[in-house]
């Protein structure tokens, strides 16, 4: 039996590392803020079908190849792939915050960076979105980590139910030489279990995203889809290869046509994903297919030119790093204009290259940290989740406010017939003078050095209006 080729993801594709460049640089473009680009965020669309048809790849041609999986060197891949950055940026996160993030809002990070640790974040991020007392709230510092949560819990899935649809083909004996299964036998119970994730799944996001657009963009339930397409791809991959090389080429280009018009005309205040979504998914799925047959007539021509395919090496390290230093400089210089906000994610490159060059290549092609992968993955994990959990403890909680009512009240003067008298402050519109048209106090500023009352320490106030609960201080 032939070995899965060049359309399933067994060998490398120039193509593929030169599309990881073009979406990560349309998120990073739609996050620095260039509103001719408001749809950048479909970038991630494209990585998800990226990945489920990298992935997907290695597991079909394993099974193809020994009719089994074998989960722990799966989870060994992933762990060595992922964990170390990530959890690099995670603590560095959490120095960001304490250095340039309000103290308001270290505890909420503290809690981010737990549930990214965990890759729940989207779920917790799903939450939030629901809620209406912070939808207002400024933008987690770790709130593209949503994207890889979504993933890893694909990941979870997803192998386990191969495995079950190898194990059926095992008991029918659809078997070949040396324990290889089947291969168009495989195929075709491989599919019928991807339409089951599949479909589900794209209806359920079409509802959703009608229903509750903000929960709809962050939970898994309504992104398994994208990654299912491109397990499909990975499935298929033999037969794409015979598609004729002209139509091919024309099927690429138009996929990487519609990427970019997705990334154009989409913008945040539609319901995404649901059925917006298949436009860039439908359009890396093209690319996807088409690579292999059409040769350099497609978009390899573009896509894998040397500095696209070095971007796309370093595309997951970028996606990391960009987020964090946009919402830090954002934090210290207020609001970023869209120059400002290129300026920093062209920075970002740097800690990037820097993670890509010491942290992700020597762990990811070690001969030594295979065999201590769940060492690894637990100190990947561990090591975030406590700075995290230290973070809230000791750094967090704000000083006690003053106990004694007398130490709250102005100070007294003694006028001259010898009475105790408040001294005069000045509150809300009295600070303007008698003259508050031309009063500096009158000035607006973005931030100011104290608030009257501490709003760490002033108490929640809650009132309950028609069925609904809100709190202030």
């Amino acid at each position: 039996m032939k070995r899965w080729g060049h359309g399933d993801g067994s060998n490398f594709r120039g193509d593929i590392e030169g599309m990881r460049a073009l979406a990560v640089v349309l998120v990073l473009i739609g996050h620095a803020g260039v509103s001719g680009l408001p749809g950048g965020f479909v970038g991630v669309d494209v990585f998800f079908v990226i990945s489920g048809f990298l992935i997907t790849g290695m597991l079909v041609r394993e099974l193809a190849d020994t009719g089994r999986i074998s989960i722990v060197d799966f989870y060994t891949r992933r762990a060595r792939r992922l964990l170390p950055a990530a959890g690099v940026v995670l603590v560095a996160s959490l120095l960001l915050a304490y250095l340039f993030l309000p103290r308001l809002r270290w505890s909420s990070t503290g809690w981010d960076v737990l549930a990214s640790g965990l890759y729940a974040m989207n779920w917790r991020l799903a939450e939030q979105a629901v809620n209406y007392l912070q939808a207002d709230e400024a933008p987690s510092i770790l709130q593209h980590f949503w994207s890889l949560a979504v993933e890893e819990q694909f990941y979870l899935i997803w192998p386990m139910l191969l495995l079950v649809l190898a194990r059926t083909l095992r008991r029918r004996r659809h078997r070949l030489d040396r324990g290889r299964l089947d291969r168009g036998r495989l195929e075709r119970r491989l599919l019928i279990g991807l339409a089951l994730v599949a479909i589900p799944s794209l209806a359920w996001s079409i509802h959703l995203s009608e229903a509750n657009p903000a929960r709809a963009y962050f939970v898994t339930t309504t992104r398994m889809w994208e990654l299912a397409l491109g397990a499909g791809l990975a499935i298929l991959g033999r037969h794409l290869i015979r598609i004729p090389r002209v139509l091919a080429a024309a099927l690429g280009w138009a996929g990487v046509a519609a990427i970019v018009v997705a990334a154009l005309v989409t913008t945040p205040d539609l319901p995404f994903p649901g059925h917006l979504a298949l436009l860039p998914t439908l359009g890396a799925a093209a690319v996807i297919a088409a690579g292999a047959a059409a040769g350099r007539a497609g978009p390899v021509l573009l896509l894998g030119l040397p500095p696209m395919r070095a971007l796309g090496a370093l595309s997951y390290s970028l996606y990391l790093w960009h987020w964090p230093l946009l919402v830090a400089a954002e934090a210290k210089f207020g609001e970023l204009r869209p120059a400002a906000g290129l300026a920093v994610v062209a920075l970002s490159v740097v800690p990037a290259a820097l993670t890509y060059r010491f942290v992700e290549n020597p762990i990811r092609f070690s001969v030594v940290l295979p065999r201590q992968a769940a060492q690894l993955g637990a100190l990947a994990t561990g090591a975030p989740v406590i700075a995290a959990l230290l973070f809230q403890l000791t750094v967090w909680p704000p000083a006690r406010p003053p106990s004694d009512i007398a130490a709250m009240m102005p100070p007294l003067d003694i006028s001259a017939s010898g009475s105790a008298e408040p001294r005069r402050s000045n509150f809300g519109a009295d600070v303007l003078g008698r003259k508050p048209r031309s009063s500096p106090a009158g000035v607006p500023v973005d931030r100011v050095d104290t608030i009257t009352p501490d709003a760490l320490s002033a108490p929640w106030t809650c009132r309950t209006r028609t069925g609904r609960t809100a709190c202030s201080r």
